[in-house]
């Protein structure tokens, strides 16, 4: 398949008979409906001025449709093909799952080995983590990339894969018992790659070439471990550029870890790992069960993440579903199992909504068997929402604020937790809502809206949350919290600064190495030994510690996200660290 000029339409498709039956229409039209179908979906991509996608959809292992919108080199006006090379980001932690359970098979690790057994070089906080809780998210292990911007590498600097393992040595603590919730971790996937390394002998990257991709006839697939290396077919990574004039800038990066990303490969390329999935002896009897099968909690309930692999379900059929984003590149891989279908969507723009795309592909070909979509504009209704359920909520395990309040638009209420908005629908008790193509619940707790309320989605733990009433410190105890204050598992200080508020009154902003984060204040937690104001930051919260007098913070804890409970202590006056 080649790219596209001025002469003929900017992609090319292919619609094989074999996809005749998925859209019901007649075989005179469909390709040409199905054409038509796909521009518009990409319309906003099909340019020769911006970076693009490449979109491959397969019935039983065969391409119903492949093509490319946009370009995949704006220096030199090069155009993407299905056969341009992308970086993966996450959907490539599949592969290194898949990796693991090769190494199993072959007798050089097991997925129930205690982690030290393969990295005694690790503090003892690894002592209960073993294998699969790396390969399910269940270890605790704080996000590298988060501890890495946290320590003060900024998010174009280069550090290499011995500075990341001096990292996570440097850390005292897990987020969480291992076993007892799932929190997405580059850390766990990256120390799966290092994991191949140290029980094989091999790269990561030889071991895949060796293991899964030469047996699958993937010949143009590998992990990049040298950023240095040049990439026959690459398409470069874009963001788009801020201020006047816009455009697209180079969004790409040095770092060579490989394992929760660092896959390249190309929409055709991916046919044939789908292939694998349809062939269940591809890598012996057992290997597809083991690598799709649910994690578990150690309470033994099942999970919705199996090895790498999101489990769901959209619009009344079953999905496995990944998507990956880093620098310029935004990934997705969509699977209907029931009926043998798969999308992948790669595209080399940080703005592209690979997810969005992915699923409006798949609409075209599985819509006539697909559940009625919900209807667009639709929003519950208010008087239909039970009692008291506007406010504020605090989960203290994982330093979160979520909020229900009046949706801004519609009617209704959302739920803002993390950084996103869901608009909720009363059901029972409580509401439902989706994320990520889940329902979730939002149920109040055993007294009511007044004390709490609960999240609850199936696979994933219940997370808690106490009502807690918005209040900020006077404006002396604003004044009080100021300071330099110096954390041990980062080895860096940071400074707390008075700055005027909006009003005029005292405020506070986080001085990092890097940037300052302004401090907005939530709430005053009551029930410590002492008053303990909470603040926003711009990637989670920040809960300040009291002295014994509860006059000044004696310290502060910051969680990050995918990385949480990071202690900072007051440095004396003069002390910069």
């Amino acid at each position: 398949m080649t790219g596209f000029d001025r002469s003929t339409p900017r992609a090319t498709g292919i619609l094989l008979a074999i996809g005749l039956g998925l859209t019901g229409l007649p075989s005179a039209g469909a390709q040409e409906a199905t054409q038509a179908a796909m521009d518009r979906i990409f319309a906003a991509w099909d340019r020769t001025d911006s970076p693009g996608c490449a979109v491959s959809a397969l019935a039983a292992g065969e391409p119903v449709f492949r093509g490319a919108y946009g370009m995949a080199n704006l220096e030199h006006g090069i155009p993407l093909t299905p056969d341009s090379i992308f970086r993966m980001a996450s959907v490539s932690k599949q592969f290194t799952a898949a990796a693991v359970l090769r190494a199993e098979d072959l007798g050089l690790l097991s997925v129930d080995d205690p982690l030290r057994l393969h990295f005694p070089d690790l503090p003892a906080w690894a002592d209960p983590v073993r294998v699969h809780h790396l390969i399910h998210h269940t270890s605790g292990i704080r996000d590298y990339l988060v501890v890495m911007e946290l320590a003060g590498h900024g998010e174009d600097d280069h550090y290499s894969d011995a500075d990341v393992m001096a990292a996570l040595g440097r850390l005292e603590r897990l987020n969480f018992a291992p076993g007892t919730e799932y929190l997405y971790s580059n850390s766990g996937y990256w120390l799966l790659g290092r994991l191949i390394h140290r029980a094989s002998g091999k790269t990561l990257r030889e071991f895949a070439d060796e293991q899964l991709f030469a047996p699958l006839g993937m010949a143009n697939s590998f992990f990049l471990d040298d950023a240095r290396e040049p990439v026959p077919g690459r398409a470069a990574g874009y963001r788009p550029r801020q201020g006047e004039g816009g455009g697209y800038e180079i969004d790409q990066t040095s770092l060579e870890m490989v394992g929760d990303g660092g896959l390249f490969t190309s929409a055709n390329e991916l046919q044939r790992w789908e292939r694998m999935f349809l062939d269940a002896a591809a890598f012996g009897p057992d290997f597809l069960a083991r690598l799709t099968e649910p994690g578990r909690f150690s309470d033994g309930s099942a999970q919705d993440y199996a090895g790498s692999l999101a489990l769901g379900s959209h619009r009344g059929l079953l999905t496995v579903a990944h998507g990956g984003g880093f620098v310029g590149y935004r990934t997705y891989m969509l699977r209907f199992p029931e009926r043998d279908f798969a999308v992948f969507v790669l595209c080399n723009a940080a703005s592209a909504e690979a997810g969005r795309l992915a699923t409006e592909v798949a609409g075209h070909f599985l819509g006539n068997v697909m559940a009625e979509a919900p209807a667009a504009g639709t929003g519950p209704d208010r008087s239909a929402a039970p009692p008291g359920a506007r406010g504020l909520y605090w989960d203290g395990a994982s330093g979160a604020v979520a909020t229900i309040r009046d949706a801004e638009a519609g009617g209704g209420l959302v739920l803002l937790a993390g950084g996103q908005s869901a608009r909720l629908r009363p059901e029972g008790e409580g509401f439902v809502t989706v994320r990520g193509g889940a329902r979730v619940h939002v149920l109040p707790a055993p007294n009511g809206f007044d004390a709490g309320l609960t999240v609850r989605r199936a696979g994933q733990r219940d997370v808690p949350y106490r009502r807690v009433e918005p209040g900020s410190p006077s404006p002396k105890e604003v004044m009080d919290l100021a300071g330099r204050f110096f954390c041990r598992e980062l080895d860096v200080s940071w400074e707390v600064r008075t700055v005027s508020g909006s009003d005029g009154a005292p405020a506070l902003a986080l001085v990092t190495p890097t940037e300052e984060h302004p401090l907005t204040p939530v709430f005053v937690d009551v029930e410590g030994e002492a008053p303990a104001p909470v603040y926003r930051w711009a990637w989670g919260a920040v809960r300040f510690l009291p002295d014994q007098e509860g006059s000044r913070a004696r310290g502060f804890e910051l969680s990050a996200g995918r990385a949480r409970g990071f202690e900072f202590r007051r440095l004396p006056p003069n002390r910069r660290n």
